[in-house]
């Protein structure tokens, strides 16, 4: 279907694609992952045929039609039908001669005809069985599209893609903005699509998504394409297996490099010495077997050492990039077992609108607590009345203040000031070296150490954030939706962090595999009511076929890792 040859894209003197290969084939799901900034947008957009390549050729079978989501959704006031009708503009053209004839019989009934026959109603019928096949309200197709969460924008966006009927459906992150009720329903969406025999290719970061729907997963980095069977899980023991290789290598390559070095240097110390007993036989004006041997054996010897400096040179050009292994450096300190912080019978609310009611929480140092739910449902406004930076309308709210706690919310750039990473790190107990070691650890590579922190991704703002709170030595964490636009190298130092860190920690996220890491409790806010899940041991860990059950199920998942590294 699609078939992508040694495609590089160039801009100015950044190279950021070379010579990347694949295939995408019919009714296949397949991922593209990589760091942020690794030219995955890029790449879709080549394929879209909205970028030229520098070099190379992008062959589409029959000339697919391709339909694209980009990551962030459009602005649009219309009613959300209007919306997903725009998907054929032709008949759009018409819907609205519709609209604007209504009031004249004759002009009414000629659109009517019009669109008729052009397929309109047949659009509609398609339109309304999609919203009924993935369980979309069909009173939201009278509502404007602008009023909805961006999440559910997003799944409208989607749903409009598929009525355009494409071969090839493009999708740049689009777990954006959604919560894990959305993330179910867009696999119900892509799974379909790959039941009717539409390919489709997906930006993610979504670890869970990408092991439960993938085929195959290309991973872009550093310009270049590895391509794995499978998902997330694929492909992390691939870059496994793949660094033990190259690292086995490296280290068979420098060992000869080492011989060949030796070598060379035998061969210089040789050569001289034969040139000493040269010039010695010369003086002695012994031009006989002495001289011409003498005299043999070092041009010998440096043809030798030529041929050796050639081979020390080719294998030092074929020995693998071997990326460092990741080794979190934090300090190491205990938590004593405290109460943090204890919430009774608390509720919140603005004059139009209920949050919460009747809140009971409590939680110690040691607690590993996940707050999920939908979008909108109150979650960050719970968190800021814990923290105190809201008052609760109702209710207690007991703070233990000797226990030191960190704060890190979705706007992570709040918590630094002017100046560059490093400034941002400096804390009196530790020396700068320290620091640096730190932030090495955390796959902060030595060009960001000196760079403005406000210029730095967000992922790595979050890092940044967490590390420094570990360095502070913090015993409680509320964290806000930290796994927020991070890319999947990112996630994993997020989650290598954690587990190092001694800590407890209350957080809100949608991120199902950052649930199931970290969530030994877990709460869900829904209906203005924080309802806990209890856990049991029989919970089929392959599924995740409802909220509630996936929830269980991250609870276990949690508790089983944490009594590993215990």
């Amino acid at each position: 279907m699609l078939h992508l040859k040694q495609i590089c894209k160039s801009f100015g003197s950044n190279d950021i694609l070379e010579n990347v290969n694949f295939d995408i084939d019919t009714g296949e799901v397949v991922a593209l992952v990589g760091p942020n900034g690794s030219g995955k947008t890029t790449l879709l957009n080549i394929i879209r045929g909205e970028l030229k390549p520098t070099k190379g050729n992008v062959v589409l079978k029959n000339n697919i039609t391709i339909s694209f989501v980009p990551q962030e959704n459009p602005k649009n006031d219309a009613p959300v039908k209007e919306y997903l009708i725009k998907s054929n503009p032709e008949i759009y053209k018409i819907y609205k001669a519709l609209e604007q004839t209504r009031n004249n019989p004759v002009d009414y009934a000629n659109n009517v005809n019009k669109y008729y026959e052009i397929g309109g109603y047949e659009l509609e019928d398609k339109l309304i069985k999609t919203v009924n096949r993935f369980n979309f309200d069909p009173d939201d197709l009278t509502k404007p599209y602008n009023i909805f969460s961006e999440g559910q924008k997003r799944l409208w966006t989607i749903l409009r893609a598929l009525l355009e009927e494409p071969e090839l459906l493009l999708l740049d992150e689009p777990t954006n903005h959604l919560d894990i009720e959305m993330c179910l329903k867009l696999e119900k969406i892509i799974n379909y699509s790959k039941t009717e025999g539409k390919a489709v290719l997906m930006v993610s970061h979504d670890r869970v998504l990408l092991d439960r729907i993938v085929d195959r997963t290309y991973y872009l980095r550093r310009g270049e394409v590895i391509s794995v069977a499978g998902g997330y899980s694929q492909m992390l023991e691939h870059l496994n297996q793949s660094f033990i290789a190259r690292q086995k290598k490296a280290k068979e390559i420098q060992k000869k490099i080492n011989q060949l070095e030796n070598e060379i240097t035998q061969r210089k110390n040789w050569a001289g010495q034969k040139e000493s007993e040269k010039r010695i036989a010369d003086k002695v004006q012994n031009k006989g077997f002495i001289g011409h041997k003498s005299a043999k054996l070092a041009k010998r010897a440096k043809v030798v050492e030529k041929r050796a400096n050639e081979m020390l040179n080719e294998l030092k050009e074929t020995r693998p990039f071997v990326e460092k292994a990741l080794s979190i450096e934090v300090p190491k300190y205990n938590v004593d077992n405290k109460g943090v912080t204890e919430a009774k019978e608390i509720s919140f609310g603005f004059p139009d609108k209920e949050i919460f009611t009747k809140v009971n929480l409590s939680f110690t140092t040691k607690d590993r607590i996940g707050i999920i739910g939908k979008n909108g449902s109150g979650k960050t406004t719970l968190m800021r009345c814990l923290i105190g930076e809201l008052k609760p309308d109702e209710g207690i709210i007991r703070k233990n203040k000797g226990v030191r706690c960190r704060y890190i919310p979705q706007n992570v750039q709040k918590l630094f000031k002017k100046g560059t990473l490093l400034d941002n790190m400096r804390i009196p107990s530790y020396d700068e070296t320290y620091i640096r070691k730190a932030l090495g650890g955390a796959k902060f590579r030595k060009e960001k150490v000196h760079q403005d922190i406000f210029t730095l991704s967000y992922g790595e703002q979050m890092r940044a954030a967490i590390l420094k709170a570990i360095l502070d030595k913090a015993e409680f964490l509320f964290l806000d939706e930290p796994t927020n636009h991070l890319d999947i190298e990112s996630l994993e130092v997020l989650d290598d962090l954690l587990n190092e860190y001694p800590g407890g920690m209350l957080f809100i996220s949608h991120d199902r595999h950052f649930i199931a890491e970290h969530g030994e409790k877990l709460f869900s806010l829904e209906a203005c009511q924080l309802k806990q899940f209890i856990t049991k041991t029989n919970i089929d860990t392959a599924k995740f076929k409802e909220m509630s059950e996936f929830s269980k199920e991250a609870v276990e998942l949690a508790r089983k890792r944490r009594q590993k590294t215990e």
